[in-house]
């Protein structure tokens, strides 16, 4: 019999037993206060059932009708009878409700069965329901949890979790589905629990049965990115590294797929069959997720998005991932024009669903913002996790090969800025990554002007501290450290005239050394350090304000606060010798800088963190990396 709410069922099961059908709404009954005495909730089989109901009948004495649902339906125990107790001693394991009515003498007499007062007790003998959902589990993922009630007449469900804060939330009404898509939205230790009861029971503990609590370590994502060669085995390399430190990874993203439209075979690999297989199942029987990246190596042209590559590009993706027993892809499209925005957001949509149809994952990396070609919030609908390469935040081309900007690879203040843009575009934190960069760069500056920069991995700037003695400081506004070599820089000559709107080398030089002597200068003198100055190479009103704080900070009693005359060239010139700085500065984002970047993560509750790339890492980098998430 299909179940309904508890009355009309009565009111169909009454008419069987010759009573009118109930078609009026109870007015004052006659009986009232119905009361049921007993055991009821969950018991253990063998338990014995007695039991004994009251109610007032305001001078009479009230007549009892007992009802019983089971996995059989509905059954008549007794009809209405003066009797108030009934016995029915033990019961087969399941689920039951007993069902009372009581009428007043007068009131059954004139067959008034919809004024009946109404009580029911549930009663789930040897009911149970259980639920093992993985132990672990990585922020942003969802995993659909599977809960087995026993012994239950067309069990319903609702689960339960504690999030890390403590707090407890509920995945809604009681739903029929035993199966639940739950998606923890932050890293740290999770209780689960399932209810489940029968539909017609009360939604209250008192009718439910629960499994036990179980607990779920929701992992950040620790993700490498890294060539994988197996023929490079030895420090320094991407293969070596992670069979040494496999337990600080849970994905890795080998760098072995390139695409460029321009190529008759657009999808090509660098690295060998036998290095894809080894790689993958190492990384598989070490419970890691392989999401090898795909690069852009070349420009896509407008007419591109509009033809049938990118579908070409999806299917060959798609086949190659489950051949290879891959599990998703990175996708590292990077440079993508503003105007071909929209394209990439599309293509990305029909990437992450044919992957998502395989069951396969979809990382997609992103610019920090403002950038119109990463659409934040639409990309973050179709694709599991964003990667924001926050890196690097100075380069040794822009803005101008002339005015490189010298600068930590992803100052602190910049992280933030760019976390703080990511959020702000309503996308879940949990589906952020913040990209990590083990690189440093240079750059050396003369009076004749800029003279070449480049990307140094930290491993080569650790080894080439330890074989001399760099003048080096830790920036604690920008969570870097600053290196400073070569030869003794020499102050420009003055004078130099305000004048911004054009470029001379002696201002470009006087800015990087602003930056060197006053980041000494506040750190010696336990003050917060000032903001980097830009080498655009023109006297501005910033460079105006740095070299009034330089006056101040080394008591040089200028004609003109702010400008640069014979007096303070001779003070810096005296500050250069006192720090001994040369004309090569170096920022790189050490072990320190890493754990702070983790650290700042973790904090804005992201889904977790990317190494770009493994090997290139300092030796000592594993004595505090680890992979765990900071508490």
């Amino acid at each position: 019999m299909k179940k309904r709410h508890l009355i009309p069922l009565f009111a169909s099961l009454l008419t069987i037993a010759s009573f009118s059908p109930l078609t009026h709404a109870a007015t004052v009954p006659y009986a009232s206060q119905l009361v049921i005495h007993g055991p009821e909730g969950n018991l253990r089989p063998g338990t014995s059932i007695s039991i004994t109901v009251q109610a007032n009948g305001h001078g009479s004495t009230p007549q009892y009708q007992f009802w019983m649902e089971s996995a059989k339906g509905w059954t008549l125990l007794r009809n209405y009878s003066a009797n108030n107790t009934i016995t029915l001693g033990t019961l087969p394991a399941g689920s039951y409700i007993i069902a009372v009515y009581a009428l007043d003498p007068n009131q059954l007499q004139q067959g008034q069965y919809h004024e009946a007062a109404q009580s029911s007790v549930v009663l789930n003998i040897g009911s149970q329901v259980t639920t093992f959902p993985p132990s672990t589990m990585l922020a942003g993922q969802s995993q659909l949890l599977q809960a087995d009630a026993t012994n239950l007449i067309s069990p319903v469900y609702q689960w339960w979790w504690q999030n890390p804060e403590g707090q407890w939330k509920s995945s809604g009404p009681y739903q029929s589905s035993p199966s639940w898509n739950f998606t923890p939205h932050q890293s740290g230790l999770y209780h689960l629990i399932v209810y489940a009861k029968d539909p017609l029971a009360p939604n209250n503990a008192q009718g439910a049965v629960w499994s036990q609590t179980v607990s779920l370590n929701v992992q950040p994502i620790s993700l490498a990115y890294g060539y994988f060669h197996v023929s490079s085995d030895s420090p320094g390399h991407a293969w070596y590294d992670i069979q040494q430190h496999a337990s600080a990874f849970n994905a890795i993203a080998p760098l072995w797929y390139t695409y460029n439209p321009s190529n008759n075979h657009p999808v090509s690999t660098n690295v060998s069959t036998q290095s894809l297989q080894t790689v993958t199942t190492y990384a598989a029987s070490h419970h890691m997720f392989v999401w090898p990246t795909v690069q852009l190596t070349g420009a896509l042209p407008s007419d591109w998005w509009a033809s049938s590559e990118p579908q070409n590009l999806i299917t060959t993706l798609v086949t190659t991932a489950v051949q290879n027993g891959y599990n998703g892809y990175t996708l590292d499209f990077e440079d993508i024009p503003a105007a071909q925005g929209a394209d990439f957001t599309a293509f990305v949509k029909e990437l992450a669903q044919a992957l998502h149809q395989a069951k396969l994952t979809l990382i997609v990396d992103v610019m920090p913002l403002p950038n119109s070609a990463y659409d934040y919030s639409a990309l973050a609908k179709s694709a599991n996790y964003l990667d924001l390469l926050a890196y690097p935040e100075y380069t040794t081309t822009t803005p101008t090969p002339l005015a490189p900007n010298p600068g930590p690879t992803e100052g602190a203040p910049w992280v933030n800025n760019a976390i703080d843009l990511a959020v702000q575009t309503g996308i879940s934190p949990s589906q952020l990554l913040l990209g990590v960069a083990l690189y440093g760069q240079s750059w050396t500056y003369t009076n004749q002007g800029f003279q070449g920069g480049e990307a140094i991995t930290s491993r080569t700037i650790a080894s080439n501290l330890s074989q001399q003695s760099g003048q080096y400081v830790w920036d604690p506004s920008q969570q870097a450290l600053e290196i400073n070599t070569g030869p003794l820089a020499v102050a420009p000559p003055a004078p130099l005239s305000l004048n911004p709107a054009t470029f001379s080398p002696l201002v470009q030089n006087l800015q990087f050394l602003l930056n060197a002597v006053l980041l000494r200068y506040a750190l010696s003198h336990q003050q917060t350090p000032p903001a980097l100055l830009a080498t655009d190479g023109g006297y501005g009103q910033d460079t105006e304000a740095a070299v009034a704080l330089f006056q101040q900070d080394f008591n040089v009693q200028p004609q003109v606060l702010g400008s640069y005359g014979p007096h303070t060239a001779q003070a810096l010139q005296s500050a250069i010798d006192q720090y001994n700085i040369g004309q090569t500065m170096a920022w790189d984002e050490n072990t320190e800088s890493v754990t702070s970047l983790l650290t700042t993560a973790a904090t804005d509750h992201l889904g977790g963190m990317t190494l770009w790339r493994l090997g290139y890492q300092s030796p000592h980098f594993w004595t505090q990396f680890t992979g765990n998430w900071p508490s």
